[in-house]
């Protein structure tokens, strides 16, 4: 079982960054992007991208809310994504980490 302070190691820097920021501006707590499932995407895109040896992005289409966005693959539009902010402000994309799998390797032929 993982306590917290191994949690607390294995944060990546950006992570860390961001809740010091949100700390000091007293806004709610910092989560990295889930999915619907409340999978960390970076951590699925960091095993998709190493298995398919490609750049995998979200992407807004239209920076201004309530915004589209794309996930794109070396650069190139797969499919569109919808997504909404938690109660603490946090991106939550509204598909399962599995559903992301299927069309991501279904489109990569993998």
């Amino acid at each position: 079982m993982t306590n917290q302070s191994e949690l607390e190691d294995e944060k990546p820097d950006w992570w860390r960054e961001n809740e010091f920021l949100r700390e000091e501006m007293n806004l709610p707590s910092y989560r990295p992007s889930i999915f619907a499932d409340g999978s960390f995407t970076h951590t699925i895109l960091a095993d998709i991208e190493a298995e398919c040896g490609s750049t995998i992005r979200f992407l807004a289409v239209n920076p201004e809310y309530p915004d589209d966005w794309e996930v794109r693959i070396n650069d190139r539009t797969i499919f569109k994504i919808g997504r909404h902010r938690d109660e603490n402000g946090n991106t939550v994309y509204e598909m399962t980490s599995k559903e992301f799998r299927h069309i991501l390797k279904t489109r990569l032929n993998v």
